[in-house]
């Protein structure tokens, strides 16, 4: 029996080599002005915001000859009938790759967020960046202790509306919005990840950010193994809202303790007068009492994994979840959609044509999964 310690390297060696061929594939230029490749997000007033990778040139004309080979993201800003301006996003001006962005837009703070994996040597980590105000914020997440490589990074933004108490110790009701971030994490125990940065009274939350294992928060750690397992087959989590709940997410993961993807739904206290503060805080100290931010997990859904998603590591694998709890992956090709239902082994093909091209075929298939 492989000792702990030959397993880790071994799973860390499988995820780099996986790395090297994707920093192989950037470098080819596979990934050169590639806009229709983009992440985007439409808001209530007819606004698109994209965000995609290109070269630092691009986007900034007449930036010198090292500066403008610089791989980066930009985002491109479309107001309602008017023309498109595309900066350049904050933070990502570096010799890093940069890979698998995501965009969200908070109609409430009028906020852009932006996460995506960055590549660093044979390691990768999870960065957010915030459009706000005309200014960019960025973070990184801390990884667990050791050797990591995170990966497939997912976005949502929900607004939550919870109970707290003023200055003079009345109850007030408050409205918050809760950016979640999804992530596969490869480190000593290789587990989906989970975080949320609140955006609270016109504040935003960077400094205080804490990392959850999802196999945790849904009550099945141990240890894992990802011995035998197509890396596609479980490095890639979704995520999307949960209807009817109060600000809370659904969460589709692998569970590599288990051998199981795993649905879980993730919401937040919303009533902090009920939470005991330590004895050395007043109640009017509550809004900065950390339990009000300790994610609540409940367990849905328990399926078989996906071992038949067998593909090279640049192909985004994305999910959707039922109302009953089932997920349904999708990837696409040069010639369609692929699809597997969570309770099927059967992969599924629908062919792009002029007149059926990509967006019409995904939108068939969040229908199916939506009427599930």
């Amino acid at each position: 029996m492989k000792s702990l310690a030959s397993r880790c390297i071994a799973r860390m060696a499988r995820i780099a080599s996986a790395l090297v061929g994707l920093v192989a594939f950037v470098c080819l230029g596979a990934f050169a002005n590639r806009a229709e490749g983009a992440s985007a997000v439409l808001a209530k007033d007819g606004t698109l915001f994209e965000v995609f990778p290109t070269s630092y040139g691009s986007v900034i004309p007449g930036a010198n000859a090292s500066d403008a080979a610089l791989r980066v993201l930009a985002l491109r800003t479309t107001p309602p009938g008017g023309s498109p301006a595309v900066e350049v996003v904050g933070g990502t001006v570096s010799d890093f790759f940069k890979l698998e962005s995501s965009i969200e837009f908070d109609e409430a703070t009028q906020s852009v967020f932006i996460v995506y994996s960055r590549v660093r040597g044979f390691f990768s980590d999870v960065q957010v960046t915030i459009h706000r105000d005309g200014a960019w914020v960025d973070s990184s997440f801390l990884p667990n202790p050791g050797l990591y490589i995170s990966v497939s990074p997912r976005l949502l933004v929900t607004r939550q509306t919870y109970t707290d108490v003023d200055a003079d110790g009345q109850l007030v009701t408050k409205s918050r919005s809760i950016l979640s971030i999804a992530w596969w994490e490869e480190s000593g125990s290789s587990q989906a990840r989970y975080a949320a940065v609140f955006v609270e009274d016109g504040s935003l939350r960077l400094d205080d950010v804490t990392a959850w294992n999802l196999n945790e928060l849904n009550g099945k750690s141990g240890p894992t193994d990802n011995s035998g397992l197509p890396l596609s087959s479980y490095a890639h989590p979704g995520m999307q809202r949960d209807a009817g709940t109060n600000g809370g997410v659904l969460v589709s993961f692998a569970n590599l303790a288990t051998r199981t993807q795993q649905v879980i739904r993730l919401s937040f206290p919303d009533d902090l007068t009920k939470l005991t503060p330590p004895s050395n805080l007043m109640p009017t100290q509550r809004t900065s009492y950390a339990r009000g931010h300790i994610p609540i997990g409940r367990s849905f859904t328990d399926s078989r994994l996906p071992i038949q998603i067998d593909m090279p590591f640049q192909v985004t694998v994305g999910t959707f979840i039922s109302p009953a709890g089932v997920p349904t992956f999708y990837w696409t090709t040069d010639t369609g959609l692929v699809y597997l239902r969570g309770d099927s082994t059967t992969l599924f093909t629908i062919p792009f044509r002029p007149d059926f091209p990509a967006d019409r075929a995904l939108a068939v298939v969040r229908d199916m999964s939506e009427k599930e």
